[in-house]
């Protein structure tokens, strides 16, 4: 009942995702890389499984939440036969975004899926799963946030402090978590967050990082990708929004220090990268394609060895298969993207 009631979300979203350019005519694949990239399967999950978000430890280890099942694993792409079990959150039917607050401490956003508003009142919620110098990690509710309807992208704001962003789809804001205190304000809201105002399912504003003092996040229905200065301490903006590009209908991102962003385009099983000033081409996948089928967030690997990298995680197409039939258990993939 569970899983068919987030395909049923999930169609919603489709619907409505599909009414909008999902890549801008004439996006073709990157120069550098029309012989394809080099790419592996990490770990495939049994079919009927949703990866939601990735994040990636020092150590390299991955860590990946589930959306059909509310459970962290962690993940040796090294040794990738087995993926361990951190957490099964009972009382939840989802975990969403997943971020680095602080040196080997994961904020992870928690919650109930509906078909109305995104959420049922008091069902999301902040916890954290701390490894730092354990065995085994520490996992721990920071703060429920009864007002949230669909908390959804995490970043870190301010490592050090323990202070995060969490974006909130459906009522177009982003909230400042202090992950030691457990106290939130809202920290931005702007137009450029807001779901359509004919959109069927409540997605506005997806996956953030925050990257060189900015914000940069993606709209999905709209779609749209943007930035805006933020201040380090208060997560509020300290100058104007800006608006990137309009051509992807993105999910999540990866984006690096110079401002290229790496987009999961789960709709058209495609990893899309977008430079600062706009330009957009195609790194893998296609709509046809089973490589990145469903693809749902990215990340980039931190060893010296796996810098080069990108770790993509997947749906398994389970709300729009491949070529209209092919579906398969959400998984991890590495390309290498150099």
């Amino acid at each position: 009942m569970r899983l068919q009631t987030l395909l049923t979300w999930s169609s919603t979203l489709l619907a409505a995702a599909t009414a909008s350019p999902v890549v801008a005519p004439g996006l073709d694949l990157c120069p550098n890389i029309r012989r394809g990239v080099a790419s592996r399967t990490v770990y495939e999950f049994p079919n009927g499984s949703w990866i939601e978000n990735i994040a990636v430890r020092a150590n390299g280890n991955l860590l990946v939440t589930r959306l059909d099942t509310p459970e962290l694993y962690e993940i040796d792409p090294r040794n990738s036969a087995t993926a361990k079990l951190i957490h099964h959150f009972t009382g939840y039917t989802s975990l969403l975004g997943i971020s680095e607050s602080s040196p080997d401490v994961f904020s992870v956003a928690v919650g109930n899926l509906s078909l109305t508003t995104g959420g049922r009142p008091q069902s999301f919620a902040i916890w954290t799963a701390d490894f730092k110098g354990k065995t085994e990690p520490k996992v721990s509710k920071v703060t429920d946030i009864p007002e949230a309807l669909l908390l959804n992208g995490v970043t870190a704001l301010d490592r050090k402090a323990g202070t995060i962003l969490v974006s909130d789809s459906a009522l177009g804001v982003v909230f400042r978590v202090d992950t030691r205190s457990g106290t939130y304000t809202t920290a931005l809201e702007d137009d450029t967050f807001k779901p359509p105002a004919n959109a069927s399912s409540p997605l506005g504003i997806n996956g953030i990082r925050v990257v060189d003092g900015h914000m940069y996040y993606v709209n999905t229905l709209r779609p749209l990708y943007g930035r805006v200065p933020v201040d380090r301490a208060s997560g509020k903006a300290t100058g104007p929004y800006q608006v990137i590009s309009t051509k992807i209908a993105a999910d999540d991102f990866a984006v690096d220090r110079k401002g290229t962003a790496h987009m999961a385009v789960g709709v058209a099983n495609e990893i899309a990268k977008v430079r600062p000033n706009g330009k957009s081409c195609v790194v893998a996948g296609s709509p046809g394609s089973k490589l990145i089928a469903g693809a749902t967030s990215v990340a980039f690997g931190r060893t010296r060895e796996e810098k080069h990298i990108l770790y993509v995680s997947t749906s398994g197409a389970q709300a729009w298969p491949v070529n209209g039939t092919y579906t398969e258990g959400g998984k991890i993939v590495a390309l290498e993207i150099h």
